[in-house]
């Protein structure tokens, strides 16, 4: 088609569009910098309308005296939006239960006791605690251990025993005599 234009965003119809871009464009960037804002946004709206016209028909072409075209309408508006922004977040999981305080009347946080995982907070180990110093039961809760169970083997504290053997007990020694073709290194 003869004396036409373009109806493309890089073509001359949109010159201005494309000009205001580049402008709002580089005045992001500056401010960016500026307000040390690592990250924004630049938005492009392009409204169109179509509006009907009827005009004179000189066209030999087309019947009637009067026929019907559609022109464009084109208005763009190009906005930056930097992000700025002063946040602080946090949260809290205080890996606590939260009970009724008849007390204080009020719900309060409290330790997860009693349960297979064995901690200081457990009703047990709270009595064994709470004793009193100079009870009856003193001589006895001290043969007592303070949680049930038996102990396996009370000499297994850490410390030299009796039959104790060490590294230097084995210097002298042929170094392959279990042949796995290794050295001790001291």
């Amino acid at each position: 088609m003869e004396d036409c234009k373009e109806l493309r965003i890089e073509a001359e119809t949109f010159d201005k569009l494309r000009r205001d871009t580049n402008i709002v464009l580089q005045k992001a960037l500056g401010t960016m910098k500026d307000k040390g804002s690592m990250e924004g946004k630049v938005s492009i709206a392009l409204d169109i309308k179509l509006v009907r016209e009827f005009i004179p028909n000189f066209d030999p072409e087309v019947e009637g005296e009067t026929r019907e075209i559609l022109k464009p309408k084109f208005e763009h508006k190009v906005t930056s939006a930097i992000n700025i922004k002063n946040e602080e977040k946090g949260g809290v999981n205080p890996e606590m239960a939260m009970v009724w305080d008849d007390d204080k009347q009020e719900y309060v946080l409290t330790y997860v006791n009693n349960t297979e995982q064995r901690s200081i907070f457990d009703t047990d180990f709270k009595e064994a605690m709470n004793q009193p110093e100079e009870s009856v039961e003193d001589a006895e809760f001290r043969e007592m251990p303070l949680l049930e169970g038996g102990v396996a083997d009370e000499s297994a504290l850490p410390g030299p025993t009796a039959d104790s053997v060490s590294l230097e007990d084995f210097h002298g020694r042929d170094n392959d005599t279990d042949g796995y073709g290794y050295e001790d290194v001291v």
